[in-house]
């Protein structure tokens, strides 16, 4: 069975009143979709798709082999729930990089003018932000403390870190969903260079640049936009000025890529280039598990129980479930597993902040590889 969060963040050695903090939503949830009785496609597919989720949920990576880059991206499916392996232990994926303990030898986490600032380079940040996204997305409390070289922060002081450095012209994609999710849509701001800033001006920025050739194909930049236009909504506010100019391009986008789809559910390996169907199977995971991570948490509700939606959720549970043996990269596997989980909250009767919830290891399928 799921161990509760308590035990798991227990394990971290952080006092529970601290790590209680942890989880939980910075804004209420939106009403919850009032469903009626799951089709018969989707009846069959919802224990297919617990199935292949409990089985990758309950093969952590170890942290002695893994980078602080690779505990990023396994947290991207399961968020507060996700756990690591540290050898005599287990221990909570957040709460470990938050207090900058090591993987691989390496440390995420250093003081930049006062406040915590991620690394970047190889096996650290990738890009500019994309921690504080991945906490954004697991709905991580902007109270949860960081602890770098001794020193006590929280997650707001990384907000702050990201505020002072947004530059103009550059990508802003995870600043955005990190800053659109811990600020109110009203927040005005200035860099270190003293330029002022705005949720509004970050829209703007990101919609300036392209789609094509921006990160794993343009996903993540429409992820963005996506994720600002639904906070918009979230804060009862309206979709007008650069959110509205962001919900209109989302809308041509995804409908742009259910044309683009492949006869077997997949998605285009050219991402939005046109057509493409390469033969290469973690390069299918990379484009229909980005792609169908996207869909699945910007497309209207209704639309879930699209046909070419749910051949795509197909497509990957069949990839992920028959493909189980191999080693998947591990962050198109962490944005595939984020797809379904997606999937499963909004379609079906998935929990909110618990993506780990009823994941009973599948009978006879060890915890460890």
């Amino acid at each position: 069975m799921i161990r509760p969060l308590w035990m798991i963040l227990l394990c971290l050695s952080v006092p529970l009143s601290l790590a209680g903090d942890a989880v939980g939503q910075q804004l209420p949830e939106l009403p919850p979709t009032t469903r009626g009785q799951l089709s018969l496609r989707l009846q069959s597919l919802q224990p297919e798709i617990r199935r292949t989720l409990a089985y990758y949920y309950h093969r952590p990576i170890n942290v002695a082999e893994k980078t602080p880059w690779s505990v990023m991206h396994s947290l991207v499916a399961f968020g507060v729930d996700t756990e690591l392996d540290a050898g005599d232990r287990r221990v909570n994926a957040i709460g470990w990089l938050c207090w900058n303990q090591p993987a691989r030898g390496m440390r995420l986490l250093e003081i930049q003018g006062s406040l915590p600032a991620p690394r970047q380079g190889p096996g650290l940040e990738g890009h500019a932000g994309q921690l504080l996204s991945m906490l954004a997305q697991s709905r991580v409390r902007a109270e949860y403390g960081v602890k770098v070289s001794g020193n006590d922060f929280t997650v707001a002081d990384l907000v702050r870190h990201e505020q002072r450095t947004c530059i103009g012209g550059q990508e802003l994609t995870f600043k955005l969903i990190g800053l659109a999710h811990y600020l109110p849509s009203q927040s005005r701001w200035k860099n270190d260079r003293g330029e002022s800033w705005t949720i509004e001006r970050l829209i703007q920025e990101e919609l300036a640049q392209p789609v094509n050739g921006a990160a794993c194909g343009g996903s993540h930049r429409l992820m963005g936009l996506s994720y600002a236009v639904q906070k918009r909504k979230q804060r009862e506010q309206p979709v007008d000025g650069q959110w509205l100019r962001a919900a209109r391009q989302v809308e041509q986008y995804q409908q742009y890529t259910l044309r683009l789809q492949n006869p077997d559910g997949s998605y285009s390996t050219s991402w939005f280039a046109g057509r493409g169907q390469a033969a290469d199977q973690a390069e299918r995971l990379r484009t229909t598990g980005h792609l169908l991570e996207w869909l699945a948490f910007s497309l209207p509700v209704e639309q879930l129980e699209d046909p070419r939606v749910i051949n795509s959720v197909q497509y990957l549970v069949d990839l992920l479930w028959n493909g189980r043996q191999q080693e998947w990269p591990i962050g198109p596997l962490g944005h595939a597993l984020h797809a379904l989980v997606i999937y499963q909250e909004r379609a079906m009767d998935g929990i909110p902040g618990q993506p780990a919830a009823g994941l009973d290891r599948p009978v006879g399928v060890s915890r460890l590889p």
